[in-house]
């Protein structure tokens, strides 16, 4: 595996080696969090109609907010460096006031592809963008939304042909596992390329600290124009496969998703799921309210969506060998992003919904106020 050089020592030791103590406000948020959770999964599972709304790009927003865009470690910067943890927080209240149940950690970067090659380290940084944020739900007590812990590729994003072998990287994943785990209510595997990288945080989540550190899963994979997955799989063959092995390694997995690519190639994929009935029996609400069918496995998984705004990313790209951010395009302000998650939710079962990299606060609001009546 190659790495991507040595990063200063210095901001290492100052990015939080020991991690602040919680607050007992904190540590309440985090107990009425369960309640929360039970709250929102039941009132998905209660109609096709209920949705739950997560956050945007937070790599992104970090950028516009003054946070160096480090072609090395990305958004990590934002955890590696202390000084910059207060915007982190600012990042991801603005996306709660603009309407998200649900944030999703800064842990992205934090993988050994970038250079982060010690377990004790990745369990420390993400444990800090885990209490980060903890602090940015808490309001007096009280859990405003929900925290997702965010497990990216460990080598190159959308790069199946990059990724470790299974026992390798179910050792990489327990680490950033552990050190979430105090500070979640969920974990969000996203930008998986194929079924085999997404097997490999179930595996390390049934086995990390012994099956000690269990929360609900969502896997959320990233897919080529064509609605297919980068490794070229089909949706429908990968969703039973991942299904069936967490059932097997007794994971909860609550949701499959979409996301990190284009909004077109996730509406491609959605109308495979809706044409092939042999998977309606995974999920807790097929499309257009056909029958679920068989209940020949345990999980019933709800589907997510959450598009980028990137202008389309050649196979081959990497991060390593990436000069400048990716451009945006100029065709998806907030309603025109609306118009592709209305038809998800409407048509395809949709009800996990936000957005990547490029959808800002401003989409978030716009798709709070029309999911608000849509969901009625």
């Amino acid at each position: 595996m190659r790495s991507r050089g040595v990063i200063a020592f210095a901001l290492r030791s100052n990015a939080l080696t020991n991690i602040r103590s919680l607050s007992s406000s904190t540590q309440r948020s985090m107990a009425a969090n369960n309640d929360l959770l039970s709250f929102h999964i039941n009132r998905l599972k209660s109609s096709p109609k209920q949705s739950l709304l997560l956050d945007g790009g937070t790599g992104e927003e970090l950028f516009l907010h003054g946070v160096p865009d480090d072609r090395k470690i990305w958004s990590a910067t934002a955890i590696v460096q202390e000084e910059y943890h207060d915007i982190v927080e600012k990042v991801h209240r603005s996306f709660i006031e603009a309407g998200s149940q649900a944030i999703t950690t800064n842990s992205y970067g934090i993988i050994p592809g970038a250079g982060f090659i010690d377990g004790e380290e990745v369990k420390r940084l993400t444990g800090a963008a885990g209490e980060i944020g903890r602090r940015a739900v808490t309001n007096d007590g009280t859990a405003t939304a929900l925290v997702l812990g965010s497990l990216g590729p460990l080598v190159e994003s959308y790069r199946a042909d990059l990724i470790m072998k299974h026992e390798d990287g179910v050792r990489c994943y327990q680490y950033p596992i552990e050190g979430l785990y105090p500070y979640v209510d969920l974990y969000l595997a996203e930008t998986m390329s194929c079924t085999e990288e997404a097997c490999q945080v179930i595996d390390a989540l049934a086995t990390a600290k012994g099956g000690d550190c269990k929360h609900p899963l969502l896997i959320s994979f990233t897919l080529s124009g064509d609605g297919k997955l980068r490794s070229g799989e089909l949706v429908v063959d990968c969703i039973p496969k991942v299904i069936k092995f967490a059932d097997q390694k007794n994971v909860e997995l609550t949701g499959i998703l979409f996301n990190c690519c284009e909004p077109e190639a996730i509406s491609i994929a959605m109308k495979k799921i809706e044409s092939n009935t042999k998977i309606y029996q995974y999920m807790h609400h097929p499309p257009r309210g056909t029958s679920s069918g068989s209940n020949s496995v345990t999980s019933k998984v709800f589907i997510g969506a959450y598009a980028n705004k990137l202008t389309a990313v050649d196979p081959n790209w990497t991060m390593a060998t990436s000069t400048a951010a990716q451009p945006m395009r100029d065709d998806l302000p907030p309603n025109e992003y609306w118009k592709f998650v209305k038809g998800w939710h409407n048509a395809d079962g949709v009800q996990l919904i936000g957005g990547c990299c490029g959808i800002g606060p401003a989409h978030i609001s716009c798709l709070r106020d029309n999911l608000m009546l849509s969901d009625k």
